[in-house]
Parts: C-alpha cells; structure tokens; sequence
C-alpha cells in the first residue's frame, strides 16, 4: 500500500512540476509578445517625432546610449535627446525590426536584438544609416520599460580619399 501512496505522490509531483513548467513558458511567450508590441510602438511614436511618448516607455532610470557622447538617463534627459535628434534630422525615417527576444527565467528582464534602418538624417536629408541595436527591458510594477538601448551602425565606412 505504501508503494502505492509513494508511487501516487511521485506521479503529482512530476504532473505539478509540469504544469509549472507550461504556465512559465506560457508566461514567457506572453512577455515576448509585450515586448514586440512595445518595441512597434515605439517605433511607431518614433515615426511621429513624439519624444515624449519615446521617453515615456523608459524606466525612470533608463538609459539610452547616443553614438559620440554620453549616454541619456531618465525622462528628461532622454526626451531632451530625442527632441534634438528629431530638430537635427526633421527628414528623418526610421524602420527597425525585431530579430529576436529573449525573456529571463524570473520573468522580469528581457533582451530585444534587432537591426534598423534610417534615412533622411542631417539638414539636407541626404544621409542614412543601418546597424544593429540590443534593448534591455524591465518589468516595473508589472509593466515592461525600457532599462537601457544602445545601437551600433553597420553601414561601411566610406574610403578615406587620398
């Protein structure tokens, strides 16, 4: 009878463990999901040049990372940045794509690889650009924000003239 009972219990423990299991990788494919939603509004506030919505997906000690200076942290100074960049580049269109994401197996960090593309940059709206970019994502208070982004470019360089 003893059997049994150890033999019952082992099988309820293998069956909870499993359904832990499913409900985490459930949970994990919904978080993925939030942050490609995300990532396209984003996107899409980006397209509108509304620094202040860009800012606000940031957490309150968020960083973003500018190419030759020092990086952005917090509201202010990241809607300060995104402000000058969109006056900089009035032209400017912006495409990105979301390559991959990979969520944390506590559920409250996340890592989001992709490339992007940019045209319309400078006064003239004659430059462009293409790279790569990592954000690293954040539940506060159950919702996802944006910890920290950084983009590299990969666009060749052109040959210096001699």
């Amino acid at each position: 009878m003893k059997q049994f009972i150890l033999l019952g219990l082992i099988l309820f423990g293998l069956t909870a463990s499993a359904q832990q299991a499913e409900m985490k990788n459930t949970d994990m494919k919904s978080d993925e999901q939030a942050i490609r939603s995300l990532s396209m509004k984003w996107l899409e506030l980006t397209k509108k040049h509304d620094a202040v919505g860009c800012a606000a997906l940031f957490a309150d000690d968020g960083v973003e990372y500018n190419m030759n200076k020092e990086p952005s942290v917090g509201h202010a100074a990241i809607k300060k940045e995104f402000t000058d960049m969109h006056m900089k580049n009035p032209d400017e269109k912006v495409n990105w794509s979301t390559e991959r994401v990979d969520v944390a197996g506590s559920g409250d960090l996340a890592v989001e690889y992709g490339k992007y593309n940019v045209s319309g940059l400078g006064p003239k709206g004659t430059e462009s650009d293409q790279g790569k970019y990592v954000t690293v994502y954040k539940k506060v208070n159950g919702d996802w924000k944006v910890a920290a982004d950084i983009g590299t470019s990969t666009k060749p360089v052109a040959p210096v003239k001699k």
